[in-house]
């Protein structure tokens, strides 16, 4: 299996998602990439390669969101601590092209960062448009971030998300009949964004964790391309899969690991970003049938507690025109 260091130093794109068993609120999915200085050989230490810029969660709890290093780990991670959401919220600001000033409510911020497809967040009752974002970062640290990350020869990396409501879920589950279609669907989408709309001839690196239990990835792939190279399989094995494109107008790597958002920096930045999102998501469920149903105690979404919440909330359903299809998965 080819090590990164064989090509030159690429843009890595972390690819991870965030809410794919809950059958309450949002799937959200999230890629982020960071353009690897020439001084870097390997994707592999990025962590330890910019020690003033870069930790993991170890001793995060006593670090403030937005002071340096900055924290970065598998979302799993940090939400394990008091202070996990408030650390994944100063990512758009430090280390991507989020606008000046910072969208102050949710719509702004998806017309900056969502795919610019379809809109697969609509059709949710409980999306509130005009929903105040917060950010966890002052502009002083950002401004001292940023400086840092050139300094590094990191410059700004980019981002962009994908915001899945439970009606658009359940159509693709209708007509595919394969829930992971949904995941597969959704990581086409990101990687056609990159591979299209990002600058320049340089190298990229696609870095995702395993699709489910899927082990092959040379079709899918294949079509993601859309004609525009042809798949080369390096590896399949049960850590993972490598796959190389031949005949594009720029290098392309693919990697397919387990534990993905453990091991790469851009992936658990990407798994972070993804669990901010959900998180929204179901900050806004809640408001919103705590409103119809005021004292109904607050949920996470997760199989057992969200089917407590939905058998709390059903009833609710016909008197406010709501469809089951819009709320509840079927999957």
């Amino acid at each position: 299996m080819p090590d990164v260091k064989e090509i030159n130093m690429p843009w890595v794109i972390g690819c991870d998602e965030a809410g794919y068993g809950p059958p309450l609120g949002c799937f959200t999915q999230a890629s982020v990439a960071i353009k690897l200085p020439e001084t870097m050989d390997s994707v592999e230490n990025t962590w330890s390669a910019f020690p003033d810029i870069f930790r993991r969660r170890k001793g995060a709890a006593k670090a403030r969101p937005g002071d340096l290093p900055m924290v970065i780990d598998d979302s799993k991670l940090m939400t394990q601590l008091d202070s996990g959401l408030p650390h994944m919220a100063t990512l758009w600001p430090c280390l991507f092209q989020l606008p000046i000033p910072f969208p102050e409510t949710l719509d702004s911020f998806l017309n900056w960062a969502h795919l610019p497809h379809e809109k697969t967040y609509l059709e949710d009752p409980t999306f509130n448009p005009r929903k105040t974002i917060t950010w966890g970062v002052e502009e002083q640290q950002r401004l001292l971030i940023k400086d840092k990350l050139a300094t590094a020869g990191l410059g700004h990396g980019i981002a962009k998300i994908s915001m899945v409501s439970p009606s658009f879920f359940n159509k693709i589950i209708n007509k595919t009949l394969n829930k992971s279609s949904v995941l597969e669907l959704g990581w086409k989408g990101h990687i056609c964004w990159w591979l299209n709309e990002l600058p320049g001839d340089d190298p990229l690196v696609i870095i995702s964790d395993r699709l489910g239990g899927k082990k092959s990835y040379t079709s899918l792939f294949q079509e993601t391309l859309q004609g525009n190279g042809i798949v080369q399989v390096i590896a399949e094995n049960n850590e993972g899969a490598t796959y190389k494109v031949m005949g594009a107008r720029r290098e392309i790597l693919l990697m397919v690991r387990t534990k993905a958002d453990f091991r790469y920096l851009p992936v658990a930045a990407a798994s972070m970003l993804a669990k901010h999102l959900r998180e929204i998501s179901m900050e806004m469920v809640n408001e919103f049938w705590q409103t119809l149903q005021p004292g109904i105690k607050p949920t996470a979404g997760y199989p057992e507690d969200g089917k407590r919440f939905y058998d709390e909330i059903k009833h609710l359903l016909p008197k406010h025109q709501i469809k089951e299809f819009s709320v509840w998965r079927q999957r």
